[in-house]
């Protein structure tokens, strides 16, 4: 851990930590721009990957989405037993929009960035995918909405938004389809926080791009069927 956090120990910082304790990555700005439930496949299959094809039982079963906290794209450069134990993979296909970033120590991944609405000033981390991966933020936003319901069979959205009014009184918009719902108040609210740039650049941070150069990106084929199987019943 000490060489994730190198700054000063009075300066706090947001930490994203591998399954196994290996790779620790740092970012200097530790309070989250954003958070929302995220019901897509390339979520779900990318909690399949980090978790060697046995996510907790909530995500496997559709109970529960995956919690993504939107972050400042600056990392605390690593050190060199760490720059070691990363790779980069895209999901299925060579021109897929997200970078994922993996621990190749025991598989976890750590983040991601889409090339087209997060560059340059933000990337997406895990917030409910233990012990596949940690996060460590400070101040941690309510969620504000759900995105990609379209996604899930319709029963299992409607289970998330009856529990969601039993125990919080009020369930949290659903966005069926992100791009069919770009001028849909709670999207707009997203693509304004990705938009904001970092407060301040802390000396030795790095971006999520400068951390990816060099690295070959691989493709990445894992557990495609059984995490997706729900969205092609879903168009049966």
């Amino acid at each position: 851990m000490s060489e994730a956090n190198a700054s000063s120990p009075s300066t706090r910082v947001g930490t994203i930590t591998c399954r196994c304790g290996e790779v620790t990555i740092a970012l200097p700005n530790p309070v989250p721009k954003f958070r929302c439930g995220c019901c897509c496949t390339d979520c779900l299959q990318r909690a399949y990957i980090g978790a060697n094809g046995e996510p907790t039982a909530a995500i496997k079963n559709l109970e529960e989405a995956v919690d993504l906290l939107y972050v400042d794209s600056q990392i605390m450069r690593p050190g060199r037993e760490t720059l070691a134990r990363l790779s980069v993979f895209r999901l299925n296909k060579e021109d897929a929009l997200n970078i994922n970033l993996r621990a190749e120590c025991c598989g976890s991944v750590l983040c991601t960035e889409n090339e087209k609405f997060h560059v340059p000033h933000s990337m997406a981390t895990f917030n409910n995918l233990r012990p596949s991966v940690y996060c460590d933020f400070a101040a941690v936003p309510e969620p504000n909405c759900y995105v990609w319901t379209g996604d899930w069979p319709e029963e299992r959205a409607e289970a998330l938004a009856r529990r969601e009014k039993s125990t919080k009184g009020e369930a949290l918009p659903q966005i069926v389809d992100v791009m069919a719902a770009l001028t849909e108040k709670p999207i707009i609210e997203i693509a304004s926080a990705l938009q904001l740039p970092a407060p301040t650049k802390a000396a030795g941070a790095i971006s999520f791009a400068e951390l990816c150069a060099g690295m070959e990106v691989k493709i990445e084929h894992a557990y495609f069927q059984e995490s997706r199987a729900h969205k092609v019943a879903r168009k049966a």
